[in-house]
C-alpha cells in the first residue's frame, strides 16, 4: 500500500513538471543534457533501457522508478508512442 501512495505522489509530480514544460522525452535528448549538467532528475519506465543505469553522469542526479511500462509512461504524458526515460531539466536552465 505504502509503495501504491509512493508512486502516486511520483506520478503526480511527473504531472506538473511535464505541465510545466520542464521535461526531456527519450534517453539520447536526456543523456545529452545530461552531460551539460542541464538535467537534476530523470524518470525511468520499467522498461527502461538497462544501459542507461551504467553511465556514470546518471549517479549525479535523482531517479525515479515508475511501474509504468514505456507505453504506458508515454500515454500517461499524452504521448502516442512509447517513452522509457524522462529528464527534468533544471530550473536554471528554463527558456
Amino acid at each position: 500500500m505504502e509503495t501504491v501512495k509512493k508512486q502516486d505522489k511520483i506520478l503526480a509530480n511527473l504531472k506538473k513538471e511535464f505541465e510545466s514544460g520542464k521535461l526531456i522525452l527519450g534517453m539520447k535528448r536526456t543523456l545529452k543534457l545530461l552531460k551539460k549538467n542541464k538535467i537534476e532528475k530523470i524518470y525511468l519506465s520499467a522498461t527502461h533501457p538497462k544501459v542507461i543505469l551504467e553511465r556514470d553522469e546518471i549517479k549525479k542526479v535523482k531517479i525515479e522508478k515508475l511501474y509504468l511500462n514505456s507505453l504506458e509512461l508515454g500515454k500517461y504524458l499524452g504521448k502516442s508512442f512509447s517513452v522509457a526515460v524522462v529528464g527534468v531539466i533544471k530550473n536554471e536552465n528554463l527558456r
